[in-house]
C-alpha cells in the first residue's frame, strides 16, 4: 500500500460525503484513488477556488465537514478568498493539498504553504511520514471539526508516493470529538432570567445557530411569555415568518418600523446570532439596551461594539430552561407587544417611484415570493442587489434561504450553491446572483450541467457594479466606469447545455422560476433590473436619507 492509498483510506472513514477539487501534479495519485473507489462522490469544479467554495457549500447545507482536493502551489493560491469566506462563516472544512518537498531542486511551483495558510486565517498540518500518518490525518480532521474552521492538510509529493508496509488502522476524528454544547452555566442563565422578567421593552434576535439548533418553538414561546418582539440576523432570516410580532431582519436590512421600535428596547436577547456590526448598526441599534447572547462557542472572540451577557450553551437547551424558569415565576406579561408598538408595525408602507429604465428590484422580489414553493433553497451571492432579496423576498415557510455574504466577496455565490446542491439533490433550489459576480466565475455552469444538478439561476442584471456605481456617484465621481454592456447570459447558459430566459416583466418572474424548477438541470433567468434604483441601505448610508423601507409580511402577488 501506498501512503496516497491510506490516506484515501482514511478520508472515507471521517464520513465526509462528496470530495470537491481539481486534479494536478500535486494531487493526481490521491485523485486517482478516490476516483475509482465506490464509496466516494468526486465533484470536479473548473477552478480551485470553487472547490473550496463548494465544499462551503456542502457544509452549509448539511453541517458536516466539507472536504476539497487541489494541487500544490498555484493550485492552493487560487483558493485564499474562499477559504477566508469559510473561516469568517465558521466553516468546518478541509482543503487537502499536494506540496512541493521542501529539499526538491525544481521547486518552479513550490510555496511556504503554512504561511499561506495562516494568512488565510486557516489551520495549517501536514504529512510528516508513514509511521505518525495516522494520527497526523486525524488531527486535522479533528481540528476543523472542533473549531469550525478550515484546515489546510498539506501532502509533501514524496511522502505521498512512499510505501506503507503494514496494516493500516485508522481511528476517525469522530471518535474523539467533545460534546459541542455543554449544558448552561446555572449563574449566568439566572442572569438572563432576571432581565428577561425585569424587561419592559424586550427583543429576541435569532440567529442562524437557533435555526440549526430547532429552537424556534421554545424562542416564539419565551417571546411570548415576555412580550417580546422577534427578529432574526441576516443568516436566519424568515425564521419567524407569519408571527404578528415578527420585526424582521435586525440591522442593516432593518425596515424601518423595525428600527424605530428597537430603538425603544430595553432588552436584546440574541440566541445563536453574532449581534455584530451590522445585526447591531455598528452598535447603534439598541441605544437603550442591556444585551445578553446565547452561543456555543467558548466567549466572543472580542469585546466588540455592543457588549453584554453571555452564556455559552446551546440554543434550543437553554431557552428551554429559561422558559422553565420564568414559568416557575409565573412570568407572563405585556411586554413590548403595545398598540403603540402594533401602530407602528402596521403603518402604510412607503411608496417608492417605478424606474424607467429597467425592471424595479422590488417588486421583481415581492412578485417572486409567492411563486416559490414550500422546500425552496434559495442561495444568494452579494453584491449591492443582495439588498433586495433581503428585505423584499418572503421565502414560504419551510423554505431557507443562505446568504454568501462573508467577507463581503462577490463570485462566491455560484460555487457555493454547487456545494447546496449536491448536498441536498431532492429540495428545488434557486441562486439569485449578480451580473459582475456570475462572471468572475461562469465557467462553474460547466459543473452544474456535467454533475445534472438542478439549478434555477436569477440573475440580477445591473449591467455593472451596482455597489461601486451608487458610491461613485455618492462621492461625485464618473460611474460608467463601473458598468459596461452585458453580455447575453441565456445563450452563454445554452452554451453550457443549459436554457433560460430574459425576463421582460416583473409579474414575469413567478411563472419564469416555476419553469426553471419543473424542467431541472441549469436554467438562467436574465433579469434587467434598473441601475439606477439604488437599495434602501445604500440610500441611508451613501446619500444620507431616512430610513423608508417597509416592513415584510408574506403576501399575495403585487
Amino acid at each position: 500500500m501506498k501512503v496516497y492509498q491510506a490516506i484515501a483510506e482514511a478520508i472515507v472513514a471521517e464520513n465526509t460525503g462528496p470530495i470537491f477539487g481539481l486534479m494536478g501534479d500535486g494531487n493526481m495519485s490521491l485523485w486517482s484513488v478516490l476516483g475509482k473507489d465506490p464509496r466516494v462522490r468526486m465533484v470536479s469544479s473548473r477552478h480551485e477556488a470553487a472547490a473550496v467554495s463548494m465544499a462551503d457549500g456542502h457544509f452549509r447545507a448539511t453541517g458536516r465537514i466539507g472536504v476539497a482536493a487541489v494541487t500544490c502551489g498555484p493550485g492552493l493560491t487560487q483558493c485564499g478568498t474562499s477559504l477566508i469566506c469559510a473561516a469568517r462563516n465558521r466553516s468546518a472544512l478541509v482543503l487537502i493539498a499536494g506540496e512541493v518537498p521542501q529539499g526538491a531542486k525544481n521547486r518552479m511551483q513550490g510555496l511556504n504553504q503554512r504561511r499561506f495558510a495562516e494568512a488565510c486565517d486557516t489551520r495549517y498540518f501536514t504529512i510528516t511520514g508513514a509511521d505518525n500518518l495516522a494520527e497526523e490525518l486525524a488531527e486535522a480532521f479533528y481540528a476543523a471539526r472542533v473549531h469550525r474552521g478550515p484546515v489546510l492538510l498539506s501532502l509533501p509529493m514524496d511522502i505521498q508516493e512512499r510505501s506503507f508496509d503494514w496494516d493500516f488502522e485508522y481511528r476517525p476524528s469522530t471518535d474523539f470529538l467533545p460534546p459541542m454544547a455543554p449544558a448552561p452555566n446555572e449563574e449566568a442563565l439566572e442572569a438572563v432570567v432576571e432581565k428577561l422578567a425585569a424587561a419592559e421593552r424586550p427583543v429576541i434576535v435569532a440567529g442562524r445557530g437557533a435555526r440549526y439548533a430547532g429552537a424556534k418553538e421554545e424562542l416564539v414561546r419565551l417571546a411570548d411569555r415576555v412580550g417580546a418582539l422577534l427578529a432574526t440576523s441576516l443568516q436566519a432570516k424568515g425564521l419567524f415568518a407569519g408571527h404578528p410580532w415578527d420585526v424582521g431582519i435586525a440591522g442593516t436590512f432593518a425596515s424601518a418600523p423595525t428600527e424605530e421600535l428597537l430603538a425603544e428596547a430595553d432588552f436584546v436577547l440574541g440566541v445563536g446570532a453574532e449581534l455584530g456590526y451590522y445585526t447591531s448598526e455598528g452598535g447603534l441599534l439598541f441605544p437603550q439596551a442591556e444585551v445578553a447572547r446565547i452561543d456555543i462557542r467558548p466567549a466572543p472572540e472580542e469585546i466588540g461594539v455592543l457588549p453584554g451577557l453571555y452564556v455559552r450553551a446551546d440554543a434550543k437547551k437553554a431557552v428551554a430552561a429559561i422558559n422553565e424558569r420564568l414559568e416557575q415565576r409565573q412570568v407572563r406579561k405585556e411586554g413590548f407587544r403595545t398598540a403603540a408598538a402594533r401602530e407602528v408595525l402596521d403603518a402604510p408602507p412607503h411608496q417608492y417611484p417605478t424606474p424607467t429604465d429597467g425592471l424595479d428590484p422590488r417588486a421583481l422580489m415581492r412578485n417572486l415570493g409567492p411563486a416559490l414553493p414550500q422546500n425552496i433553497l434559495v442561495t444568494c451571492g452579494v453584491g449591492h442587489y443582495f439588498s433586495f432579496p433581503a428585505m423584499y423576498l418572503a421565502v414560504p415557510e419551510g423554505g431557507d434561504i443562505r446568504f454568501s455574504s462573508q467577507f463581503g466577496s462577490i463570485g462566491q455565490g455560484l460555487s457555493l450553491a454547487i456545494g447546496v446542491g449536491v448536498a441536498t439533490p431532492d429540495r428545488p433550489h434557486l441562486l439569485i446572483e449578480g451580473d459582475g459576480s456570475l462572471m468572475m466565475y461562469l465557467q462553474e455552469l460547466d459543473t452544474v450541467v456535467r454533475e445534472k444538478l438542478q439549478l434555477t439561476v436569477l440573475v440580477m442584471n445591473d449591467a455593472g457594479f451596482g455597489a461601486e456605481v451608487h458610491k461613485l456617484r455618492a462621492k461625485g465621481m464618473d460611474q460608467t466606469l463601473a458598468q459596461w454592456q452585458s453580455p447575453d447570459f441565456v445563450a452563454l447558459a445554452r452554451a453550457f447545455g443549459g436554457d433560460g430566459v430574459r425576463l421582460e416583466r416583473e409579474a414575469d418572474i413567478g411563472a419564469a422560476v416555476q419553469r426553471g424548477l419543473k424542467q431541472g438541470g441549469l436554467f438562467l433567468i436574465d433579469a434587467r433590473v434598473s441601475p439606477s434604483t439604488v437599495s434602501d441601505p445604500y440610500s441611508k448610508i451613501h446619500f444620507g436619507k431616512p430610513n423608508t423601507a417597509p416592513l415584510l409580511r408574506p403576501a399575495a402577488v403585487a
